[in-house]
């Protein structure tokens, strides 16, 4: 299997240096004197014949406006490091910086997110002037640059995130543009246009194929007499929603905010097509209608989505408008994408069943089955980690592993999950190559609550065993009982003495005390709520409360608190009890910290 696997990635590797060289020389071409033909214009007076319509629905994307605030305080923190413009300084103090676009990009992921836009929203979310300056500032000092002549920025997929954000907003800032300015962005906008429909086929992994249909699909729309640009992106969203959207509603990246995020884009789009007289595909509608009833399926009690497979928190406010509409829905398993929802009274509880995601598809993903999160009565209480999106590649590959989510994992001689080092890393990225997980997942209800029961077999070629996890909620939600076994996988040797780890970590906002003869622990939740946790003695375990850290609100860490259950594998099978019991309100109400 291993060389099987290794074959495999040397074919990618070959596969996306040849793809590499082409697209080398195609950009190449376009950039030479007589490609410029094919999409570039010589100056505002040419681009009477490319309109520009605007459709993209602002509200559909509600920034968020503490970030924004950070944002104009010159906080330029994105996906890929934390960084501040008086820290650039410190490095550069022989140079002045007009905006954000003129400090030296600390890394190419921290690059592609200043070039995408996503921030506006942001800094659109602050009702101020200034913060409508700061925007249109921006934008304009992009399209004086030479970016549009670079290969990073001009990338497929970061084209279409950047037209789809200046789209959403310039409606609001064209008041503040003069005459030559708005002809300024008008031409950047059409010339981007074409140069994605020249480029589309050079997005060829993972997520940037749909993200780049969608923005040329937008292009059509953005430019009203280019309805060939329109028919092609369409038919290339077709062809990649049916590749990548899958038949419950997810992304076959398994990420709830990945799908929350496209699912705006594409209601973006209907209203355009809608807008034009032009009746969607009957494929696109029924898409997003399963889309929309996941993503109601995986929100918490406070409404927003549970943090899964390198997404964040997204918020009930941030879903509202994608969810407006849609007829609340019962659904409480998604085979396909693999999570199952176990809910009774102010009780939600949510665990990824699902194998692992491989290839390209799989660059952001997290390897831990049966990984859950819980939330009571407006509060979360149990959660996992969330991807750490501004420190590096370390800590993004240490919020991957099953350490850092509410699940069982093994101390040592744990085989490393993702592609991590070597030629095939920088080139592919960090995708999960191990061994198929084998997840199996069953449940039962009856007038007592509901049964679950899932396992599966990660450890197996490190460690000899399967890990199943059984759990039970009771009717009123108020009375939670767990089962975590470890028992020998197939014809495999457990290694006997391997360290093992049984974690549940805490929201910021839960505080966690430890009482009994050391096997009970109180939580009271940020509301007040008090939960007992238990755990049945058992030979060779112990149970601690440690230090913690939850990343899922912004990407930063922020310091919680987890309960650690430790044990080492013996000869027989390794069986965990434990048990959450609603205690009622303590009287105490604790804020998160920062």
């Amino acid at each position: 299997m291993r060389q099987t696997r290794k074959l495999a990635l040397m074919v990618d590797v070959l596969a996306f240096a040849g793809s590499q060289l082409g697209t080398s020389l195609q950009n190449r071409f376009y950039r030479s004197k007589a490609g410029r033909g094919l999409w570039q214009t010589n100056g505002p007076e040419n681009t009477r014949g490319d309109e520009l319509v605007f459709d993209y629905p602002a509200s559909l994307r509600p920034g968020n406006s503490p970030r924004g605030e950070a944002w104009l305080a010159r906080d330029y923190t994105l996906a890929g490091a934390a960084f501040t413009e008086a820290g650039a300084e410190v490095e550069n103090a022989d140079r002045a910086f007009n905006s954000a676009f003129d400090i030296p990009a600390p890394n190419p992921q921290w690059a592609a997110s200043l070039h995408g836009f996503d921030w506006l929203h942001d800094v659109m979310a602050v009702p101020t002037h200034a913060a409508k300056q700061d925007a249109l500032h921006h934008i304009l000092s992009w399209t004086r640059a030479d970016f549009i002549l670079q290969k990073p920025p001009m990338q497929p997929a970061i084209i279409a995130r950047r037209l789809l954000s200046w789209s959403a907003h310039l409606p609001a800032l064209r008041p503040l543009c003069q005459r030559r300015e708005w002809a300024h962005i008008h031409l950047s906008m059409a010339d981007q246009a074409r140069w994605l429909s020249l480029t589309i086929g050079q997005a060829r992994d993972g997520m940037a194929p749909l993200e780049a249909a969608i923005g040329l699909a937008f292009a059509g729309l953005i430019l009203a007499n280019r309805g060939d640009i329109l028919r092609t992106g369409m038919e290339h969203l077709r062809r990649e929603m049916r590749r990548q959207i899958l038949a419950d509603g997810g992304h076959i990246s398994r990420a709830p905010e990945t799908l929350a995020r496209l699912l705006a884009d594409l209601k973006a789009i209907e209203a355009g097509l809608l807008s034009r007289y032009i009746t969607p595909p009957s494929h696109f509608a029924e898409t997003l209608t399963r889309m929309r009833t996941l993503l109601m399926m995986l929100r918490h009690e406070d409404g927003g989505l549970a943090c899964f497979h390198g997404g964040g928190k997204v918020t009930a406010e941030q879903l509202r408008p994608l969810l407006d509409g849609h007829k609340a829905s019962n659904m409480s398993f998604a085979n396909r994408s693999g999570y199952q929802k176990l809910k009774a009274g102010k009780t939600t509880l949510l665990m990824d069943v699902g194998n692992m995601v491989s290839g390209a598809d799989g660059v952001t993903s997290h390897a831990a089955p049966l990984a859950f999160e819980l939330s009571h009565n407006q509060h979360r209480v149990i959660v996992n980690c969330g991807a750490n999106k501004m420190q590096g590649p370390a800590w993004r590959l240490a919020a991957r592993v099953p350490a850092a989510h509410s699940t069982l994992g093994f101390d040592e001689n744990a085989h490393q999950p993702f592609l991590s080092r070597g030629l095939g890393a920088r080139q592919l990225g960090a995708r999960l190559i191990c061994d198929d997980w084998r997840v199996s997942c069953r449940r039962s209800e009856d007038p007592s609550g509901m049964w679950l029961e899932a396992g599966h077999s990660l450890f197996g070629p490190t460690h000899g065993v399967r890990h199943n996890r059984r759990l039970f909620m009771d009717a009123k939600g108020e009375d939670i009982r767990g089962e975590d076994l470890l028992f020998a996988d197939k014809n495999a040797r457990p290694r006997l003495g391997a360290p093992f780890h049984l974690r549940f970590h805490l929201h910021p906002s839960v505080r966690a005390s430890l009482q009994g003869a050391g096997n009970s622990v109180l939580l009271t939740t940020g509301g007040g709520q008090g939960w007992q946790f238990r755990m049945a003695s058992e030979e060779n375990t112990s149970l601690r409360i440690e230090d913690s850290v939850y990343m899922g609100q912004t990407g930063v860490p922020q310091r919680c608190q987890q309960i650690s259950i430790s044990g080492t594998l013996g000869d027989k099978d390794t069986l965990i009890r434990w048990g959450l019991r609603y205690a009622g309100r303590t009287g105490r109400r604790r804020q998160a910290s920062s």
